[in-house]
C-alpha cells in the first residue's frame, strides 16, 4: 500500500508539469450561482458548475478515506441566518479508485447543488460563503470559490428544485468499467445516484480556511508508533503492587479459601475461580469501552482530556485526596462515594453460589478495592490519554491492570497450598498503604503541571516541581527509617531489612534529584518535570549550554528562540517555512503539546543524543506547533472551522486542526519533514524512542531532500 501511495505522489507531482503546458488545469470549473426564494423566509442557494472534460469534482459525500469532499464555509450567519441540513446534489456518479481502496462519488461535466437556508434577519441582503473541494484529472487541484448571493434577486419558485441524497457508504459498484479514470480509478457507467441511505461525511486533509492558500498535496495516514504494550506492561505491574495493599491483599486467603471449600464440597471450585479471574479482567476492561464511543463522536478527546485545564486540576484534587486517605485520613476514604447498596447487592449475588457466584465476588472485590485501585487507575487514565491509539491504548492498559490483580488470584486458585508462602497480614500493609500514599502525592503534583504547562501560568515551574518531588522523596525515606510516624502506625523501635533498604533507595532517588535544581537532565523521570525551558533559569549549570548552537544568543533568526537542548526552534509555521527557504534547509514540524510527556521524552532522551542533536541544530529548520497552546489568535486571524463548525479562537486549536485534517492524526508528538513545497519527504512518525530508528528517519528525509534540491 505505501509503494502504490508514492507511486501515485510522483506519478501527480511529475504528470503536473507536463499536463500544464497542454491545457489550463487551474481552472476546469465554470461557476454559476442563482437564488430562488421557497416560502416567506426561506432560500434555495443554487451552485452550477460547468467542468472540463474528463475533470472530476467530489461530492460532499464523498468516502472520508477518499479524494476530499465538497465543505462549506458560512460566514456571519449567526443571528442573521440558518443553513439548513446539507446541499442536495444532482446528477453524480460513483467509481472504485484503487488507490484509496474505496468507492468514490463524483460529478463530471455538470455539477448542481441546492443549499436551503432560512434567514432570521428581514433586513439581510446577502448571504457570503465559501466553498473548498478537490477536482482532479491526470492531477488534482483544490477548488476554492467564494460566493455572494444577492438576496433581492431571488426568483420564486418550488422549494425542492431536484431530488438527490447522499450516496450509501462503501455501495458496492457493479456493471462492467467504461474507462480508467485518471490511471486510479474503474468507472462504472455513470448513473444518476438519487436514492441511497444516510451518510454522515466525515472531514479529511485540508487546510483551515484562513491558512495557506494554495493547492493542498495528498498525505498519507501516518503510522503512529504503537506503545500500546509498554502501557499494558505498566498496568500489568501496577495491577500486582496493587495485591500489597490493604484493600486488596486481606482478601486473598478469604477468596482462595471460598473456592476451596466450593471444590470439596461440589467440585466446580477451580472453575468457579476462574471465573472470578477472568470477572476482574472483564470488569475493567468494560470500563474502556465508553471511551471508544466518545471517540466516535470526538476524535481528539483523550487529547482534549489530557490538555484540559479543569481535568487535571480535578485530578490533582483526588490524588490529593486519595493520599491523604492512605495516610490515614478515614473521613476521605472515596468508597464511601459509592453506594453501600452496590457492594451489598454484588456480596449477596455472590454467596448464592452458582455458575454466576464468580462474576460477583470479582465485582465486589472491584468496588470495595477502590481506595486502593482508584488512583492507580487515575494514572493509567492519565497516561492512556497521551497514547497513540486514544480509547484503545486505554483498553490495553485497563486489560493490563485487570490482569495484574486476576493473575495471582487465579493461580492460588489453583494451588492454594502456595497460600502458606504468603506473609500474614499486619502492621506492614499500613506501612505499604503509606508508601502508596506518598507516590500518589508526588503524582498528583504531574498533573498540576499539565494544568500549568497548558496555561503558561508559571506558578510550578520546573525548579518548584523538582523541589516538591525532593521534599515527599525525603520525607518517605524518613518514615521508611522509623523517623515519622502516622497515627494507624504500630509502635516498633526496629525496621526490617527491606524496609531499611527501600529507604536507603529512596534517600538516594532524592538525593538524585536535587542536581535537577540546577539543571541536570534526570533520565529517569524524563517527561514528568516540566522541560528546561519552563524554569525560572533556562541554562541549568552544565546541561544547556552543552554543544550549545552556532548561531549565537544576538544572531537568533527573527521569531525564533532556544527551546529543547538549545536548538533554535520557530512556534510560527509560517515564519519558520519562510526562514527554511532563505537558509535553503527543510522544515521539520514538531506537534507537540505543553503537557504533552512522550514530547518531553523525545526532546530528552533522543533529540540531545550525539547523532541527532547536530542535525536538529545544523541540518533542518524545526518548528514546534503545540496543539494545546491557549493563548488567543488576534480577532482578525480567528475564523469558523470549516471541519467542526465551531470557532478557532486560539492558536493550539488552529494547529491541532492542521494535524487533525491535513495530517489525519491528532496524536503528539508528531514528527513530518517537508520541503520548500510543503511535500512530505519521508513519512511521518509519532512517538520514536529508539534512537537509530530516529536517526534513519532524519537522514532519509535529508536525503530526499538534497536530492531533490540538486
Amino acid at each position: 500500500m505505501k509503494k502504490l501511495w508514492l507511486l501515485f505522489l510522483f506519478f501527480n507531482l511529475t504528470t503536473w508539469g507536463q499536463f500544464g503546458e497542454k491545457q489550463d488545469v487551474t481552472n476546469p470549473l465554470t461557476w454559476h450561482t442563482s437564488v430562488v426564494k421557497t416560502g416567506t423566509n426561506t432560500y434555495n442557494l443554487i451552485f452550477e458548475a460547468d467542468i472540463a472534460d474528463g475533470w472530476h469534482l467530489y461530492s460532499q459525500f464523498n468516502d472520508p478515506n477518499a479524494s476530499l469532499p465538497i465543505e462549506f464555509e458560512w460566514h456571519n450567519n449567526k443571528g442573521q441566518y440558518k443553513v439548513l441540513g446539507k446541499a442536495k446534489e444532482i446528477n453524480t456518479h460513483q467509481a472504485y479508485n484503487k488507490v484509496f481502496k474505496a468507492t468514490e462519488t463524483f460529478f463530471t461535466k455538470h455539477a448542481k447543488l441546492i443549499q436551503p437556508v432560512e434567514v432570521l434577519n428581514p433586513d439581510l441582503k446577502e448571504i457570503k460563503v465559501t466553498l473548498y473541494g478537490q477536482a482532479c484529472k491526470d492531477a488534482c487541484i483544490q477548488v476554492q470559490k467564494d460566493f455572494t448571493f444577492d438576496l433581492s434577486k431571488a426568483k420564486s419558485g418550488a422549494a425542492d428544485a431536484g431530488k438527490s441524497n447522499p450516496p450509501k457508504s462503501k455501495q458496492q459498484v457493479v456493471g462492467k468499467p467504461k474507462k480508467d479514470l485518471s490511471n486510479q480509478t474503474e468507472e462504472t457507467p455513470e448513473k444518476d445516484l438519487t436514492e441511497g441511505g444516510k451518510y454522515t461525511p466525515v472531514p479529511v486533509a485540508k487546510q483551515p480556511a484562513t491558512r495557506l492558500q494554495q493547492a493542498e498535496k495528498p498525505h498519507t495516514n501516518v503510522p503512529a508508533k504503537n506503545n500500546n504494550w509498554s502501557i499494558f506492561w505498566t498496568a500489568f505491574i501496577a495491577g500486582l503492587l496493587v495485591l500489597l495493599t490493604p484493600c486488596v491483599f486481606p482478601m486473598i486467603p478469604l477468596t482462595i479459601s471460598f473456592f476451596t471449600k466450593q471444590s470439596e464440597k461440589a467440585g466446580n471450585g477451580k472453575k468457579n475461580a476462574l471465573v472470578y479471574a477472568l470477572s476482574i479482567v472483564l470488569i475493567y476492561v468494560v470500563f474502556s469501552l465508553p471511551f471508544h464511543l466518545l471517540e466516535k463522536v470526538d476524535s481528539r478527546i483523550f487529547n482534549n482530556l489530557a490538555t484540559n485545564t479543569w481535568v487535571n486540576l480535578f485530578f490533582f484534587l483526588i490524588f490529593i485526596l486519595f493520599a491523604l486517605n492512605l495516610f490515614g485520613v478515614e473521613k476521605l476514604d472515596p468508597v464511601r462515594l459509592i453506594p453501600n447498596s452496590w457492594v451489598s447487592s454484588a456480596d449477596k449475588q455472590s454467596s448464592k453460589g452458582g455458575m454466576f457466584a464468580g462474576f460477583f465476588m470479582a465485582l465486589t472485590l472491584v468496588i470495595v478495592s477502590f481506595s486502593c485501585t482508584g488512583p492507580a487507575l487515575g494514572f493509567i487514565l492519565g497516561n492512556a490519554a497521551s497514547g497513540a491509539e486514544g480509547a484503545m491504548t486505554f483498553t490495553y492498559a485497563m486489560l493490563g491492570f485487570g490482569l495484574g490483580i486476576a493473575l495471582p488470584f487465579g493461580i492460588l486458585a489453583f494451588f492454594p497450598v502456595l497460600l502458606k508462602k504468603l506473609p500474614q497480614s499486619g502492621a506492614w500493609l499500613n506501612s505499604v498503604k503509606v508508601i502508596f500514599g506518598f507516590i500518589e502525592l508526588a503524582f498528583a503534583f504531574k498533573f498540576l503541571s499539565n494544568a500549568d504547562l497548558v496555561n503558561q501560568w508559571h506558578f510550578l515551574q520546573r525548579e518548584v516541581f523538582i523541589s516538591i518531588w525532593v521534599a515527599i522523596t525525603l520525607t518517605m525515606a524518613m518514615y521508611l527509617f522509623g523517623k515519622i510516624r502516622l497515627p494507624h502506625d504500630a509502635p516498633t523501635d526496629t525496621i526490617g531489612v527491606f524496609r531499611f533498604l527501600l529507604g536507603i533507595f529512596t534517600l538516594a532517588f532524592a538525593l538524585y534529584l536535587l542536581p535537577g535544581l540546577w539543571g541536570a537532565p534526570l533520565n529517569v523521570i524524563s517527561g514528568f518535570p516540566p522541560p528546561m525551558k519552563y524554569a525560572e533559569s533556562k541554562f541549568g549549570v552544565g546541561y544547556s549550554k552543552i554543544n550549545s548552537a552556532t548561531i549565537t544568543e544576538n544572531k537568533l533568526p527573527e521569531g525564533a528562540e532556544y527551546g529543547p537542548n538549545n536548538i533554535v526552534v520557530f512556534e510560527d509555521y509560517d515564519t519558520a517555512l519562510a526562514y527554511a527557504k532563505k537558509v535553503n534547509k527543510p522544515l521539520l514540524i514538531d506537534f507537540t503539546g505543553r503537557a504533552c510527556q512522550n514530547c518531553r521524552l523525545m526532546e530528552e532522551n533522543v533529540w540531545r543524543h550525539d547523532k541527532i542533536l547536530p542535525i536538529l541544530k545544523n541540518n533542518v529548520v524545526l518548528v514546534s506547533l503545540f496543539v494545546d497552546e491557549r493563548t488567543k489568535l488576534p480577532k482578525e486571524k480567528q475564523y469558523i472551522s470549516p471541519y467542526t463548525g465551531d470557532k478557532v479562537t486560539t492558536v493550539g486549536q488552529k494547529w491541532s486542526e492542521m494535524e487533525t485534517f491535513r495530517y489525519k492524526n491528532n496524536s503528539q508528538p508528531l514528527y513530518i519533514m517537508i520541503d520548500h513545497n510543503e511535500n512530505n519527504l519521508n513519512e511521518p512518525v509519532g512517538y520514536t524512542p529508539d534512537i537509530a530508528t530516529y536517526y534513519n528517519w532524519l537522514q532519509k528525509g535529508l536525503n530526499n531532500f538534497n536530492n531533490k534540491t540538486k
